[in-house]
């Protein structure tokens, strides 16, 4: 058990099903190799075929890393959330860079970014990307969800990592908004 009652109860209600992630889930999750926070980003964008489907790709890059001048993405306890808006889009793509080394991002804590999530979504879903953004936060605020995504290269996917990943697969972050959860 995660011992994150809320996060087990909406993954057992939406995701029952196991997925085969480790076959597929290059589409939405890579093994950071950059260094610093630009490369960083454009490598989530680059790698993770997810952001590939987006009508200028090149335009999306810019507004990340514009987004990311005006303030730092980082949100403490080595994790960043950047995100960028394109016109075009009926979804919200969302992919996940995972830096074992961790690379400086001027978060508040001053801790380095191990986990790097990149948004890209249209002013015209604001509302499924505020859920989207809600389900991350409050799947990563959890110590031992951090602890199982650092540890993929590690070990083995257990149940809920599974269910962590067949979402970010599915791109099915909507269903936060819709279940009642306590």
């Amino acid at each position: 058990m995660l011992g994150i009652p809320y996060l087990e109860t909406v993954l057992s209600i939406v995701y029952s099903d196991s997925v085969d992630i480790l076959n597929d889930c290059q589409s939405v999750i890579c093994q950071l190799q950059a260094t610093d926070k630009t490369k960083a980003l454009l490598e989530v964008i680059d790698t993770c075929s997810i952001f590939q489907t987006l009508p200028d790709v090149e335009r999306f890059k810019r507004g990340v890393l514009r987004r990311e001048r005006i303030q730092s993405t980082g949100i403490g306890h080595g994790v960043a959330i950047a995100h960028g808006k394109i016109l075009g889009i009926h979804e919200v793509h969302i992919a996940l860079g995972i830096s074992g080394e961790g690379i400086e991002f001027g978060s508040e804590d001053g801790m380095p970014v191990h986990l790097l999530f990149v948004i890209a979504s249209s002013p015209a879903i604001q509302l499924e990307y505020l859920r989207s953004l809600s389900a991350i936060l409050r799947s990563v605020r959890s110590e031992t969800m951090r602890s199982h995504l650092l540890s993929l290269k590690e070990r083995q996917f257990d149940d809920h990592c599974h269910k962590f990943f067949s979402m970010m697969e599915s791109q099915e972050f909507v269903w936060f908004g819709k279940n009642q959860v306590r």
